[in-house]
C-alpha cells in the first residue's frame, strides 16, 4: 500500500500540446502565399483552354495574343476558383500582418529611440492591412460586375502595397543600419 507513486496531474494549458498537423510556419507562409500564384496559372490555363477568344478579345475588338488578370478571372468558373484561393489565403496573411507587428514592436524595444520606428511599424500594420483588404476587394468584385468600384479598389491595392514595400526597406534598412539582424548563412 506504500509503494503507489503519488498521481501527476496534468497542469491546466490553454495552449493544446498535441497538434494535429505539424507544418513548420516557414512551408505554411510559403504555401499560403503561393495561392495566387497558383490560382492565377489554373485560371489562366482553363481560360486559355476553354474560352480563347472571349478572354483575349479587348473592348476596342483588337484581340490579345495574352489574356489578362482580370479577364482570366471574371469568367465562371475561374471566377469561383480565384475567389476561393484568395479568400483562402487571407485569413492566415492577417495573422502573418500581426505577427510582423509584434516583431518590429519587438525590435524597437531593443532600440534607443524606438519613437519613430514605432510610427513605421503602424504604418506598415496599417498599409499591409490595406493591401490585403483592397486585393481581396478586387477579387470578390469583378471588372464585368461592377467595374468603377474594381478599379478602385485595384488603384487603392497598387498604392498601398507599393508604399507598404517602401515602408518595410525603411523599416529593414534601419534595423540594419543598427545592427538587429543577423547576416543570413544559409536558406
Amino acid at each position: 500500500m506504500g509503494d503507489t507513486p503519488p498521481i501527476r496531474r496534468p497542469r491546466a494549458s490553454f495552449v493544446p500540446h498535441a497538434s494535429i498537423v505539424d507544418i513548420p510556419f516557414k512551408y505554411l507562409i510559403i504555401g499560403v502565399t503561393s495561392l495566387p500564384l497558383f490560382g492565377l496559372l489554373i485560371c489562366t490555363f482553363i481560360s486559355v483552354w476553354k474560352t480563347y477568344e472571349e478572354v483575349t478579345e479587348s473592348v476596342c475588338g483588337v484581340s490579345n495574343f495574352v489574356p489578362s488578370i482580370s479577364a482570366v478571372t471574371g469568367i465562371t468558373p475561374q471566377l469561383y476558383i480565384w475567389r476561393y484561393l484568395i479568400g483562402f489565403q487571407s485569413g492566415p496573411r492577417l495573422i502573418l500582418a500581426a505577427a510582423y507587428y509584434q516583431q518590429h514592436k519587438l525590435y524597437a524595444s531593443r532600440l534607443p529611440k524606438p519613437f519613430y520606428f514605432t510610427i513605421l511599424a503602424k504604418s506598415a500594420l496599417l498599409l499591409h492591412m490595406i493591401d490585403l483588404v483592397s486585393f481581396v476587394g478586387v477579387a470578390y468584385v469583378s471588372n464585368r460586375e461592377n467595374f468603377p468600384v474594381h478599379e478602385r479598389l485595384f488603384i487603392v491595392f497598387l498604392v498601398s502595397s507599393t508604399m507598404y514595400m517602401g515602408v518595410m526597406l525603411t523599416i529593414y534598412s534601419r534595423l540594419n543600419a543598427e545592427g538587429l539582424l543577423a547576416p543570413r548563412v544559409c536558406c
